[in-house]
């Protein structure tokens, strides 16, 4: 949840947005501490990382949970200075002087977060492509570790910066407002036929009418969209907890369909009632 915050903040730029969405959807399917550290640096010129990545992680979603190994960390760290090799220097023989490059790239990593965002996605954009197989294996390695953490969404600091993504890439859907507050996440439906409770926390939750019984989920959620209009909404939003909600939204006028499954990123604010939906 934005405190505060309005979607109609800094836009990312037209040139910006391939790399823009790519990152943000790294950022919702991977532990965002071990993007940032070992793929989010290097994967701004790799073609169809994001398809990569979402191939990977569907995979490794079912596995149990379990620690990394120390020869799995130190196999990551290997294809990471690989893959900023081949990202950032000449060729095998290109020496330090590499290292330049890719100290500017972490820093524009750390500077996605701030006011220059649109420099810092110009940087990461000009990287070269890595090679797929490595890239394969670096996910598949972090996609595991991102499984064995708990608490894996992303930290408060990155919000700003997927909000600011899913509103200028994204799709936009007439609401109304409810519920003030600013809120990014994944779509995804309450409702008999809906996904495991588990896959509430950190999404937007998208319920056909606000009920009492939708209350306790709002201590995992971000964010709710109501399909209904907000007339039987008043009583609920008082045990609602501050969650940022919009109602009378249909967002399948944009996802062409009933896609509430995760597989959209959605943008609210409850106060304006502006809705933005992104494909993840």
């Amino acid at each position: 949840m934005l405190r505060g915050g309005h979607l109609r903040g800094e836009a990312i730029s037209p040139q910006h947005s391939r790399t823009a969405t790519v990152f943000a959807r790294l950022l919702e399917r991977l532990s965002p501490a071990l993007a940032e550290r070992y793929v989010l640096p290097w994967a701004g010129g790799t073609l169809r990382i994001d398809r990569l990545c979402a191939a990977i992680t569907t995979a490794t979603a079912r596995p149990a949970k379990r620690l990394a190994t120390s020869r799995e960390s130190q196999n990551l760290a290997i294809l990471y200075r690989e893959a900023m090799r081949q990202a950032w220097r000449d060729g095998a023989g290109a020496g330090a002087g590499g290292s330049i490059f890719e100290d500017a790239a972490q820093r524009a990593v750390e500077g996605l977060t701030g006011e220059d965002a649109g420099d810092c996605l110009a940087v990461l954009a000009s990287a070269r492509p890595v090679d797929t197989y490595l890239a394969t294996q670096l996910l598949a390695i972090v996609a595991r570790q991102s499984a064995a953490r708990a608490g894996g969404q992303p930290a408060h600091r990155w919000l700003p910066f997927l909000a600011s993504t899913v509103r200028s890439c994204g799709r936009q859907v007439q609401a109304d407002p409810a519920v003030p507050g600013v809120a990014v996440g994944r779509l995804v439906r309450y409702g008999p036929h809906g996904p495991a409770a588990a896959r509430h926390e950190g999404a937007i939750l998208l319920v056909d009418r606000p009920l009492p019984a939708h209350a306790a989920l709002l201590l995992a959620a971000r964010g709710v969209i109501s399909r209904a209009a907000a007339d039987p909404y008043e009583g609920w939003a008082a045990g609602g907890r501050g969650v940022p909600t919009v109602t009378g939204c249909r967002p399948e006028i944009a996802t062409g369909g009933e896609v509430a499954d995760g597989s959209w990123l959605a943008a609210i604010d409850g106060a304006t009632g502006e809705v933005a939906l992104l494909a993840g």
